[in-house]
Formats: structure tokens, C-alpha cells, sequence
């Protein structure tokens, strides 16, 4: 169980309530780096997916399959892709077009040193290991051969995980661990995904998953990276980079009626998530950020937990889902929903709260953490 904490003050000193927290233990964000369909960067990105920017258009060759396969016509896919990956490109080889982008913009964004790569992790999160993905055959050796093509021979540690939508907020709790540990001086955690894939898209489109003329209660495929650098507070001071938000606490929980089941989400495992982190949140939240993807199963799911815990929720005004924007981007999702909030407290000049973030997986898992805002 991670300690949250509230900033009240950015100098010398951190002040949280209550008493006085540890430079040493508090996780912070020090720089981000993104791919996605609206743009090139992160900062670009998050502002287009702000401004409401979409890019959500009809796919250059894979058609979905009508409702009846032997007398009607096939239906045109609407997607949204990266415009500067080439739309036939296909396997690891995509997502890799994908990550090597991100993970040189956040590199360069926080002026991380040969020296800093030798005590740096990389944490990714990519596609769920389901039977969509199957095909794909994620490698074991993704991320080693990633950090080859970036002219790196390797970080000190790394890992992976094919846990989905949720796979970026289980590697932040590990980041975390590392950090406080000091196992490691700074981590780049992060997702890559890309559900525009052939086999891929087959299974989702067989599945009645993707949107279409045939299928009105489907996601639009997505795809996108996105990295964020980590590092303690005392470590970003010591290196005198500027403090983008402060990591709260992690939760989760477990849903039994999956999206694969005849019956709709109970709003459990959402809500226990959701209830780890809110108690701690005492001045409540204005803004959350989440997964909801354009599916009546999620949505429901929302609706049921935001009666539930109606009382904690009160304070919020805005709700956050850049799947409207960018269309679902699988396990790229806690990353970008991360990039996003982190970027609205850069450019807000009001005094903000913290926010919530939550992502609910396919496979029933669900999580959710509190993002603090630094105030100068």
C-alpha cells in the first residue's frame, strides 16, 4: 500500500496533511512522450484530445464482415490510426513503429544522461494476451529489442505485461516499489498497443466488438504509445528537472461478470478499486479520466458505480474518456489517460485538486489511482 500525498507547497520542503511527507518516497512525473493518431508528441496529443480533436476514419483496406456474409456486401471499418505509420504495416513490427517515437521523446524530454540510462528501468505494458491477440506473438525480447533500435544496449531492469487496459497502472505500483527502493533512480513506464492488426481485428469483428453499420454497440480500434518518466521528488530536485504531478495511491479489484458474459458488470471490482483511493482524497475530485470506450457494457458499469458511490463523486465535473478522440488504444490507455490529466495541471492556472483515473480490463481486472497537481 503506497502513501498518498497531498502537496500544499513546492520548495525546500514538501508539506502534506498532518505532518510533514518524505522527498525520498513521493513518486513524481518528470517528463512524458506520446504517438498517437492526433499527434506526433505529447503535449500535442494531450492538447488535440482536449480541443476535442478526432481522427476517426475509414480504414485503407480491412472491411468488416456484413450481417449476412453470403448475400450482402462488406462494411468499411472506421479507425483511427497514426497517420505516419504506414496502414499495412502488420506484428511486433507496428507496435515497435509505435514505441520507438514515444520512448525517444520522453528520453529526450527528461534530459536523462548515458550515466542516468544505467540506473533506469522500462517498464511496458502491451497488447492483452487474449485470443484477438494471439496471433501477434508479442516476443519475450520486445523491450531488448527496442532499446536496440533506440542505440541503448539496455536498461538496468525491465519488464513487461500483457494485462490490457489495466497493464499501465499494475506497472506503476511495481515503478514504485523500484523507486522508493531505490533499485532504480528514475523509470520510464509506459504502454504500446494497436488493435489495427488483421487477425486481430477478424476475431474482434467475429466477436461483434468493433463498430460497424452491423455492430452499433462496438469500439472504434485505436493505437497509440505513450511513456512517462518517473522518479522520486528528492531525485528531481537533485537533478533540478520541474515536477509535473504527484502520484496517489494505486487500487484495484476484480469484476466477475466479464464483457465475455451474458450478464451486465455488477460494478464491484470498479468500485472497490475506486474506493481505495477516494477515502485518501479529502478535498475531492473535479475532473476523472477513464476507459470507457463507446461499449453499453462499460457504460453501464459506470453508471452503476457512480450511483454507488454517489457521495465520494459529488465534487466531479468533467469526465475524461480519449477514446472519442483516438478511438480504444487497448494497453496504451492508464498511460495516456496519465498524459492527459498531467497535462491539464501544466496548463491550468487555477488551483486544482487531484484527479481520478480508473481503466477497466476485458479480463474482469480493475484499477484506479488519485493524480496530484504541484502548486508553486
Amino acid at each position: 500500500m503506497f502513501q498518498t500525498i497531498f502537496i500544499f507547497g513546492y520548495g525546500d520542503y514538501w508539506e502534506e496533511a498532518g505532518g510533514m511527507s518524505d522527498p525520498a518516497n513521493t513518486i513524481v512525473i518528470t517528463a512524458m512522450g506520446a504517438l498517437t493518431p492526433v499527434g506526433a508528441t505529447a503535449e500535442e496529443s494531450c492538447a488535440a484530445i482536449a480541443a476535442g480533436i478526432t481522427r476517426i476514419e475509414e480504414h485503407a483496406y480491412y472491411e468488416c464482415a456484413p450481417e449476412d456474409p453470403e448475400w450482402d456486401d462488406t462494411l468499411p471499418l472506421y479507425a483511427s490510426d497514426v497517420p505516419v505509420i504506414d496502414p499495412f504495416v502488420e506484428g511486433v513490427e507496428r507496435l515497435l513503429q509505435l514505441a520507438l517515437p514515444a520512448l525517444t521523446e520522453v528520453m529526450g524530454k527528461a534530459k536523462l544522461q548515458r550515466r542516468d540510462i544505467e540506473n533506469c528501468g522500462l517498464m511496458l505494458a502491451l497488447p492483452q494476451a487474449d485470443t484477438a491477440s494471439s496471433a501477434l506473438n508479442v516476443p519475450a525480447n520486445f523491450i531488448p529489442t527496442l532499446c536496440k533500435q533506440t542505440g541503448l544496449a539496455t536498461f538496468k531492469l525491465w519488464k513487461a505485461t500483457q494485462a490490457g487496459h489495466t497493464g499501465v497502472f499494475l506497472l506503476l505500483q511495481s515503478a514504485m516499489q523500484k523507486l522508493q527502493a531505490g533499485e532504480v533512480e528514475v523509470c520510464i513506464v509506459g504502454g504500446v498497443d494497436s488493435y489495427l492488426l488483421e487477425e486481430r481485428l477478424d476475431v474482434l469483428d467475429a466477436a461483434w466488438r468493433i463498430r460497424s453499420e452491423r455492430t452499433v454497440d462496438g469500439f472504434i480500434p485505436g493505437e497509440a504509445a505513450v511513456m512517462l518518466l518517473l522518479e522520486t521528488a528528492a531525485h528531481a530536485q537533485a537533478r533540478g528537472v520541474p515536477i509535473l504531478a504527484i502520484l496517489g495511491e494505486v487500487g484495484e479489484g476484480t469484476e466477475v461478470e466479464t464483457i465475455h458474459s451474458k450478464k451486465n458488470s455488477t460494478g464491484e471490482g470498479l468500485a472497490r478499486a475506486i474506493e481505495t483511493v477516494m477515502p485518501r482524497t479529502a478535498a475531492g475530485v473535479e475532473s476523472v479520466y477513464c476507459s470507457l470506450n463507446g461499449e453499453s457494457y462499460y457504460g453501464f458499469e459506470w453508471g452503476v458505480v457512480w450511483t454507488r458511490l454517489n457521495e465520494s463523486l459529488q465534487t466531479m465535473k468533467t469526465l475524461v474518456h480519449p477514446a472519442d478522440c483516438v478511438g480504444d488504444v487497448g494497453a496504451a490507455t492508464g498511460a495516456l489517460l496519465l498524459a492527459c490529466a498531467t497535462s491539464t495541471f501544466k496548463k491550468s492556472k487555477e488551483k486544482l485538486r487531484p484527479v481520478l483515473l480508473w481503466t477497466s480490463g476485458d479480463s474482469g481486472h480493475r484499477m484506479a489511482l488519485t493524480l496530484q497537481p504541484v502548486e508553486t
